[in-house]
């Protein structure tokens, strides 16, 4: 196997701020980030490396470290190229990303697969013959003209693995979603970089769960809007929040609001975060702790005394000795 070339720019740090506080958390899978991280210690020390010695470096299959490159590609961050057989992995600053594919474009520049082409790449590639073949399995019928070069078409030029496709190919079958919709997807996929089954199965979870949360807000006559998927997105992507503690923090935002403000349940959900609390546990002991220092607060605080000037002070206190020495004193004055 060819190795790695790693081109990275001299006036970079060794780990771009701007990588660990957006993209590291985000990644489609934590691997990711290990081979984003470890190609730069690379870059920075002129280590020469293959695939194979990365992935055995971190303890990771081959196929997860070739994943990544494509991954980080989606993102902006490096671009790729081949040198003499091998490959160039060049390291982009932030000022420098490369752009990312356009669902357009991608569509209008799709090749068009006639069935010579289709039949020339499965002579060629043997996993587009097993993609074909799985395909075929899991909708139990044969694939139509259309089908099969939707299919060759995810694996040949948006480069989706056979089994992330098998994972899309399997949830439009069981939830009887059209050829257009799989098509769609995929564009998707490719542009978030999705690459993985757990990533792939991650997304249609979030999916999934636009509906449910929705729900959680007492709403059942509309579908989510943009606006909603992306706080929705940001709460089960970035925050890694359970659907059980966004739905207490949808709860009181509707006994704190009398509506579904979703603005509202972000500020919630994005203490929780910042605090570590990511559990149903976690939030209930959060609420008790908040009630106690509550009930301590207002037993602490000093009680305002009434009355007026001369009675808003400690007075003294006067034997029975003393107040007839005041009065003779003052019998004496007369």
């Amino acid at each position: 196997m060819c190795g790695i070339k790693f081109v990275i720019d001299t006036d970079r740090t060794y780990i771009d701020n701007n990588f660990i506080d957006v993209y590291m958390a985000k990644a489609a899978s934590p691997v990711y980030s290990l081979v984003y991280i470890y190609a730069l210690r690379c870059a920075q020390g002129n280590v020469f490396a293959t695939d194979s010695d990365i992935a055995k470096k971190l303890n990771i299959i081959e196929s997860d470290v070739v994943n990544a490159w494509k991954y980080w590609q989606s993102q902006g961050l490096i671009k790729l190229a081949t040198d003499n057989g091998g490959t160039v992995v060049e390291f982009l600053s932030v000022g420098k990303k490369a752009e990312k594919k356009d669902n357009i474009k991608i569509v209008a520049d799709k090749p068009d697969y006639s069935p010579n082409n289709i039949k020339a790449l499965i002579d060629d590639n043997r996993e587009i013959k097993a993609l074909l073949e799985i395909c075929e399995n899991i909708i139990a019928k044969p694939l139509t003209p259309r089908e099969t070069e939707i299919l060759v078409w995810m694996y040949d030029s948006l480069e989706l693995p056979i089994d992330v496709i098998t994972v899309l190919v399997t949830y439009c079958k069981n939830n009887s979603k059209p050829i257009r919709y799989m098509e769609k997807t995929a564009i998707d996929w490719a542009e978030r970089g999705i690459f993985t089954c757990d990533a792939a199965a991650d997304y249609l979870s979030i999916f999934s769960s636009y509906g449910k949360v929705l729900g959680f807000f007492g709403i059942r006559d509309r579908g989510p809007s943009s606006n909603d998927k992306k706080y929705i997105d940001k709460w089960m992507l970035d925050y890694k929040m359970p659907l059980e503690v966004i739905e207490i923090a949808c709860s009181k935002t509707v006994e704190n609001t009398g509506k579904a403000a979703f603005s509202y349940a972000n500020k919630i959900i994005e203490n929780w975060y910042n605090t570590g609390i990511n559990s149903v546990e976690a939030v209930e002991k959060a609420d008790i702790e908040f009630a106690d220092r509550s009930e301590k607060n207002k037993a602490e605080k000093p009680t305002r005394q009434s009355g007026n000037a001369f009675t808003n002070y400690d007075q003294k206190t006067y034997t029975e000795e003393e107040i007839e020495e005041i009065l003779a004193r003052k019998r004496a004055r007369k």
